[in-house]
Parts: structure tokens; sequence; C-alpha cells
């Protein structure tokens, strides 16, 4: 069987249309934008990538496997930033066939196996050859692009021209993906008789001219969403083994999740008191309970979505501020931290909240105060597990200190085969000034390791008692088991009405803006009912053998 070769002039097929929607192409809501990179890597690639991480704008890098050879350290600066890699090809010529195509994207994935995880988005050379591939996601296109290509080959195009003509499309289409490139395939500049030294590399000019372009015209920045893995399952390209939550690049809702971890740190202003005030009021407090990380600065989510008539106070660890002894088991933390609640309400009834340990915590809480005859008026656990097995003893260091990392909204980029995981998490921190982490003495990120390996010990060696209030369930449909094992699993712990609200989300993500959307108003009228409640003579509700919890309403189904 004859094959025809076609040779495809760069400039002649992306000319032929400013936008190129692939059959791969993901949606994006409206007026948002995702930025996507061919070609690379390049000399401009880790300056780039530290240009959208600050700008708080996600990237996605279709890399070549020919660019790789020649700049694989700037894929290191994409994986710290939070951006994620996608494939292009090994070399930038037309796939010829299905076949082709998967031997290309194979040839370069086989490159760079410890930055691929998961189900990866292709993108065709040109846009050409639109073939789907069995295991990759894609072929992806892009409404818009500018020809800033002309701009490196020192054809005639502007960093504004190109700019400009993003701008207008993106406003035309109301949003999409955009082309650009973050360098140039050799197989185009070679035989043209340049080297890298002729190029006009001008991408990190126009990204910036762009980001504050389309911000001006009220579109904003958004990851191409998590990729849906082909039916079919390709044959698997020798690669090293790989594990851990930090062995790949992050998706879209991770990089969210990083952003939004950076935000609250700022806004958190660095805050190590152990009653830390997120929210002052006259109205009946929610008490939030720390993570595992020690520290409460993610409840300031709960800022927009909760009644404002609600005052929010989160519990933090001990010895982050100041060097001092760490509960050495949950009671010792559950009588501390109920001091902590009374000192600020003298009296019930109290509203608790505890996000995955920080349900445990929680949980432990209510305990000690009804053991001090107080009432408990709702008590809110967001996805926790109340037996130990489903707490996990991870504390291996790199571990460890990836949590840390993400805490402060660094991507945790440690894996098991950091031989110094600790020296790796201080370049990564010092590398990157102004996130409030970097000016911590090394004595306070080593308290910081201590908590959360101590927070993981504590939890994993409680044995949970029994409360007798009202507890609002929210679950992360997203992870198993089911909401009736869930809920199964917490029936012999209390002893009162059980409401349960079920979110479309991962675990991690809960308080992210849209499971917030949902949890936040569920919440503030679980609030105002206990707070209706309240008004009433207090009566301590009273054990009773028999009893068990039940769900009374089934809030949500998302």
């Amino acid at each position: 069987m004859s094959v025809l070769l076609v040779t495809i002039p760069r400039k002649a097929r992306m000319n032929e249309d400013a936008a190129r929607l692939l059959p791969g192409t993901p949606s994006l809501p409206p007026r948002t934008v995702s930025l996507t990179f061919d070609d690379g890597p390049g000399p401009k690639t880790a300056e780039l990538a530290r240009l959208l991480r600050d700008q708080d704008v996600p990237g996605t890098f279709f890399v070549l496997g020919e660019s790789i050879a020649k700049h694989y350290e700037a894929l290191a600066a994409i994986r710290e930033c939070g951006h994620v890699i996608g494939l292009h090809a090994d070399q930038h010529r037309p796939f010829r066939s299905a076949e082709h195509a998967a031997d290309e994207l194979a040839r370069c994935a086989a490159r760079i196996p410890e930055y691929l995880s998961g189900t990866i988005w292709f993108r065709p050379p040109y846009g050409a050859a639109d073939w789907p591939v069995p295991g990759y996601a894609g072929p992806v296109g892009w409404h818009a692009h500018g020809q800033d290509w002309h701009v490196t080959y020192r054809h005639g195009q502007t960093v504004t021209g190109c700019v400009d003509a993003i701008v207008q499309q993106i406003t035309e289409a109301g949003g999409g993906i955009v082309l650009l490139h973050d360098f140039a395939s050799a197989t185009e500049f070679v035989p043209a008789g340049l080297t890298e030294a002729d190029l006009d590399l001008r991408i990190v000019e126009i990204t910036e001219l762009l980001i504050e372009r389309l911000r001006g015209s009220g579109f904003s920045f958004t990851a191409l969403p998590g990729p849906a893995r082909s039916a079919v399952t390709p044959e698997p390209v020798a690669a090293p083994a790989r594990s851990g939550p930090a062995a790949g690049l992050p998706m879209a809702d991770d990089m969210q999740s990083v952003r939004f971890n950076r935000t609250a740190a700022k806004a958190a202003g660095g805050i190590l008191d152990l009653l830390m005030p997120i929210r002052t009021g006259d109205g009946p407090p929610l008490f939030c309970m720390h993570p595992v990380v020690g520290l409460s600065w993610c409840y300031l989510a709960l800022l927009p979505y909760i009644d404002a008539r609600f005052p929010i106070y989160g519990l933090q660890a001990r010895s982050l501020r100041r060097p001092e002894p760490l509960p050495t088991t949950m009671e010792e933390m559950a009588r501390d931290y109920a001091d902590q609640i009374r000192l600020a309400r003298p009296s019930g009834p109290y509203h608790l909240l505890g996000w995955s340990l920080g349900g445990n915590v929680a949980f432990a809480v209510a305990e000690e105060l009804e053991r001090r005859g107080e009432q408990i008026g709702l008590l809110v656990i967001l996805d926790a597990r109340v037996d130990n097995t489903g707490i996990a003893l991870s504390n291996e260091p790199w571990m460890v200190y990836n949590l840390v990392l993400a805490q402060f909204g660094y991507v945790p980029a440690l894996t098991p085969a950091d031989p110094e995981p600790e020296a790796r998490m201080l370049e990564l921190i010092r590398r990157r000034p102004g996130s409030g982490l970097d000016e911590w003495p090394e004595q306070r990120l080593h308290a910081l390791q201590r908590v959360i390996k101590n927070n993981v010990d504590l939890a994993y060696h409680h044995q949970a008692g029994r409360v007798h209030c009202p507890m609002l369930f929210f679950s992360a449909t997203r992870n198993p088991p089911t909401l009736a094992e869930k809920l199964e699993r917490w029936r012999p712990f209390v002893d009162g009405p059980v409401e349960a609200v079920e979110l479309d989300c991962d675990h991690r993500y809960m308080l992210l803006p849209a499971p917030m959307a949902r949890l936040g108003p569920a919440l503030s009228d679980r609030l105002a009912r206990a707070a209706a409640a309240s008004t009433a003579p207090a009566v301590l509700a009273q054990p009773h053998p028999m009893r068990r919890p039940h769900v009374t309403q089934r809030l949500e189904n998302s």
C-alpha cells in the first residue's frame, strides 16, 4: 500500500483559520481563557512558567520530543510552577496515520516518563491529521492565535500585533483556548539555515501583555479540564515506575487548589494563634478544627458563603508560634481546644466543624464539651472517616514536606526519589520569595513537619467515643465509599439526628469555589436552624444505648 506524504508549511497551515477546533477540543466556561504553548520546551520556558505562576494563570505546555532533547531542564520549572504538560509529537512533522500519531506520541512520552501520569492531552503538529489516539486525550485545537511564529522568525509580526489579534478573536468567541509557542522546532529552523541565536523569542512579553489585556476585558483564566482516557488502552510505553501524590503534574483542580492555598496563606497573614479569629461578631460562632497541617487558614473559604451573622474561628496546632510540647493523645488535644473555645464563648450551644482529619478533631472536641455538660448545637463533618483505617500512616518525609508546600500554595513537587527531601523543599521555597513561607526560619518549618506527623499519629491511634448531638455530614462523592457506607461507619458513634449532603467533588477540593457554592448555603441553613433552636431552653440530649443516627433529609445530589 502506498502512502502519500504531505509536507504542510507551518505558516500556510496556521493561516487557514484563526480558530481550529479539532474533535478533542474541550469546552471551557463562558468568558474564560486557557493558554497553551506548543513546540517547547525552550530557553524561555522556565521564565514563562514562573510568569504564569506569579499571575495565577494555569498553562498547558504541549512539548516536542526534539525540543526536550535540547532543553530538558525547563520541564522542572513547568512542574514546580503547577502547570500541565501535554504532548505534541517527537518530531515536528504532520501525522501520516493514526498509527503514526500513536508512535510519535509514545516516543515523546518515553523521553519524559517522570513528568507524566494519568491521561495526557495531545495536540498534533500544525493542528493537522486530527485522528483520536487511544490512551490519550485530544486532539486539542484552539480558538485564537496571533501568528507569534512570525515574531520568532523575524517575519514582521510585532508583540502588540500578536496580542491584538488574539484579544479580538477571543472577544468574538466569548473565550476559549489560545495557541502560542514557547520555542520553535529544530526540524524547521535548522533546515532554514537558522540557529537558536537567530530566533526572536518574545513569548514572555507576548504572554504578559496578553494576560493584562484579557483581564482588562473581563476574561478570567482557567486550565484545560482534566482529561478523560480514551476507551481503548494503548500498548504501554516502557518507563520507570512512578508512585506517590506528587508523581505527576497537576490537573485543573490541582492547580486551582494550589492557587487557593496560596491566596488563603496570604490572606491569613501568617497568623499562628491557637484560636484564629476568621470573622468576629455577636452571633453564635462556628469553631473550625484544623486539618492535618495544623493550620486553619483553609477555612477562609467559608467567608463568602456563610451568613455574616455567624462568627468563624479556627483552632490551630500548638508549637508553631513558639516552641511548646505537642499533645500526646487526641483527648489531650480536645481538652486544650475545648478550653480555648470556652474562653471565647463561655457557654453553649457550640457549633463545631472539621474537614478531613479536622473532622476527627471536631468529633473529639464535641465529646469533651459534652463531657463537661455543654450542649453541641451542630457538629459539621466534612468527609472525615471515624475509623482509623482511613488515616494512612504517611509520615514519609517527602510526603510531609509536600503537605507543607501545598499549604502555602507551592506545587507539591517532591517524590520518593528525592535523596534529600528537606533540602529540596527549602530550595523550592527560597526560589520563590514573597509567599510568606520563604520568610519562615527553618526551626518553624521543622515544627510544622512535627505537627503534621503528630496529628497523623494521634488520629490513627484515637478510639472515638459517642456524641449526643445533631450532625451534618458532607460527602465528597468522587471518593469511595458511598454515602450510605460512610454513614454506616459513623452510626455507632452518633446518638442524634444526622443530615447528609452529597457534593460532586474530590475530598481534596471540598473548599474550592464550586463545591463551596453548594456547601455554604446548606451549612448556613443548618446553622440558622440550630441558632433558632438554641433560643429555647437548652436541654442536653440524653444518651440511649439503642438510639441510632438517621438521615433526616438528603439535601443535595450533585
